[in-house]
């Protein structure tokens, strides 16, 4: 079965067609997987568990992953003293999330 030049060329346009609507579907996955990963790891309060380390125990609030990777090895943090540092997620442990009733909860008892 051999193909005319034009019908090459329409099986060839059919394929790319195919190739860039996949591309952008995987695209569109890594985007919303990425916007995940943001939402679930910003405003998130940690706590630094690398012993040996002077900010050990410390507690601090995620700010942002560092540099422009869809999978960031480090994430800046904001300690309560002001400083900002970044770690990898091997060296904090992240705190569980206060519901706005728990928090409701705290500053009526105070």
């Amino acid at each position: 079965m051999f193909l005319q030049a034009d019908e090459l060329m329409r099986e060839i346009n059919k394929l790319n067609s195919l190739l860039q609507d996949k591309l952008k579907i995987e695209r569109d996955t890594e985007e919303e997987e990425h916007e995940l990963l943001l939402r679930k790891m910003v405003g998130r309060r940690i706590r630094i568990t690398i012993k040996g380390d002077p900010l050990y125990g410390q507690e601090a609030v995620i700010t942002g992953p560092r540099g422009d990777s869809k999978n960031p090895m480090y994430w800046w943090f904001l300690l309560s003293s002001g400083e900002k540092n970044y770690k990898a997620p091997t060296s904090f442990k992240l705190l569980p999330r206060q519901d706005a009733s728990d928090a409701d909860a705290s500053s009526e008892s105070a």
